[in-house]
């Protein structure tokens, strides 16, 4: 709902993946299903995480997904933008900038920290370039940056736009805020794209 708020009224493309709106998708594959994580299929060694996951060492099923992959970013064209905006929701307690924090279970996957005067913890910025994190660092919220040349592989998209030098920012909230979700997109709209 953020992302098709701010793009009808500032503008940018906004695409959204539909499916059962469950996390995971599923492809046929044989006589069985496959079951991914959209946001895990950005490499190859995701894609094969995932295949590992549904008990899948068939290359078919890899180049299958990979081909799906490669024609979700022709749709994209992650490489032409100047900057790629990721939205995802998290749950209370579960995930949030404390996780890249010194003791936090990710504290290897950032490269720095800054901490907002926001309350919530679970609603912060994920990027992936110094300049994006100075420009949030100046408002209120919470901003993690991604350790790019150490980041586990998971095959997310954040870790493809770092491995390219893609600027990238996710703009992760706690499922339900949307009224948050929102005020952090206007505020890296002005802070990112003054145009």
């Amino acid at each position: 709902m953020a992302g098709r708020i701010l793009a009808s009224n500032k503008g940018g493309r906004y695409y959204e993946l539909m499916h059962n709106g469950k996390r995971n998708i599923s492809f046929l594959f044989g006589e069985d299903s496959i079951h991914i994580d959209p946001n895990r299929i950005y490499t190859d060694t995701g894609i094969w995480q995932q295949l590992a996951r549904n008990k899948i060492t068939d290359t078919l099923a890899h180049q299958l997904i990979s081909a799906w992959k490669d024609s979700l970013l022709n749709i994209l064209r992650i490489g032409e933008r100047s900057l790629v905006i990721a939205l995802h929701n998290n749950t209370n307690q579960n995930y949030s900038f404390k996780s890249y924090m010194p003791d936090g279970e990710y504290a290897d996957e950032a490269e720095a920290v800054c901490k907002g005067c926001v309350r919530d913890k679970d609603d912060f910025y994920f990027v992936t370039e110094y300049p994006i994190l100075d420009q949030l660092c100046y408002g209120q919220y919470h901003v993690v940056m991604q350790a790019n040349s150490r980041m586990t592989d998971d095959g997310s998209l954040s870790v493809y736009c770092g491995r390219l030098g893609i600027p990238y920012i996710n703009v992760e909230a706690q499922h339900g805020h949307l009224f948050r979700q929102v005020k952090m997109l206007l505020f890296a709209y002005r802070q990112l794209l003054p145009n």
